[in-house]
């Protein structure tokens, strides 16, 4: 799966991978490990119900009109997030992508 996927990250491979590693976290994870993980606290309701994500996709997905890569997070308290991938310095050599 990862020969075929390779090509596609192409000169933004460091934005495309980091927009992708993001997006599957915070789509297979639980929001409350989360924040244990970081020992920060809970989100939650005033009625104590815990918030959750409900949406996490890559801003192409999600129709954000954009040229950045980012993810799109929708939380069920109805809040709605745009975590932008900027670049701010180009690596200085070649970079090659490679299984572990």
């Amino acid at each position: 799966m990862f020969d075929d996927r390779a090509e596609e990250f192409g000169e933004y491979a460091h934005e495309e991978i980091l927009q992708a590693l993001v997006t599957h976290i915070l789509t297979t994870a639980d929001l409350d490990q989360l924040c244990d993980d970081a020992d920060l606290p809970h989100l939650t309701l005033a009625d104590g119900t815990p918030v959750t994500i409900t949406s996490a996709r890559v801003y192409r997905d999600a129709g954000v009109l954009t040229l950045d890569r980012g993810v799109w997070l929708e939380l069920s308290d109805g809040s709605v997030f745009g975590l932008t991938i900027g670049i701010s310095r180009r690596p200085r050599g070649e970079v090659t992508l490679r299984r572990r």
